[in-house]
């Protein structure tokens, strides 16, 4: 496990991605289950290994400051690693979502969902966030969700909101699953009327052969004629 965790060291360098090296620790952490110890542990106790440098260095120091939990050794390390420039590319994308025209509820929840992740510093507090993904979408998406939440006004709390758009969402794919099925059916009848093709093509072949054998057994002299 130590050897999985140090081939992706991380060394505080400007062309590393503070958040990517995270993603890939945590999930080689997620393989760890240990009786009565908590995951946050686990990670907490093995980030150590997964630096070198300037970061191992780095991390030792605000360990020797009584940093104990994990969610403060992300907060910090980010903080530290994530390039400011990184972040306000991030926040840029973020507050600048919109809805493809060709996308989904559930697409564009999900594309929201990922520019989260991959900045992690956003700051956007999740009022915030769920204000910037509904003023993104799409005239229609929107007038679907009022009318599903009876008015604007009835989604009294962002909870209220998030839990009704994720029901759409989900009812959003349910619905591509059922349209995915329908060209199935519709490639099976197509192939039916190229099979039906393809046989009318073979007997008009042995239709031709049969004339064509039958002409060769008249007399020379009619083919002449």
């Amino acid at each position: 496990m130590i050897q999985l965790i140090q081939n992706n060291i991380f060394h505080g360098l400007p062309n590393e991605d503070p958040y990517a090296h995270l993603a890939t620790y945590i999930e080689i952490c997620n393989t760890i289950r240990l009786a009565a110890v908590l995951a946050d542990a686990i990670r907490l106790s093995l980030f150590s290994f997964s630096l070198a440098g300037e970061a191992k260095s780095w991390l030792h120091y605000f360990k020797g400051n009584n940093m104990k939990s994990w969610d403060e050794v992300v907060e910090k390390f980010l903080k530290k690693y994530f390039l400011e420039s990184k972040t306000a590319e991030g926040k840029a994308a973020i507050s600048s979502f919109h809805q493809f025209p060709d996308e989904s509820l559930s697409e564009a929840l999900e594309r929201f969902r990922d520019l989260l992740r991959k900045t992690p510093t956003h700051g956007f507090s999740e009022p915030i966030q769920l204000n910037i993904f509904i003023d993104g979408l799409r005239p229609q998406s929107k007038q679907l969700l009022d009318a599903s939440a009876g008015g604007k006004n009835k989604m009294k709390t962002p909870k209220e909101a998030m839990d009704l758009i994720e029901s759409m969402a989900a009812s959003d794919i349910a619905i591509m699953r059922d349209r995915a099925y329908i060209p199935t059916k519709k490639s099976l009848l197509e192939l039916t009327s190229q099979d039906a093709l393809l046989a009318q093509n073979k007997l008009l072949s042995k239709q031709l052969e049969a004339l064509t054998e039958t002409l060769s057994k008249l007399p020379t002299q009619l083919h002449s004629t």
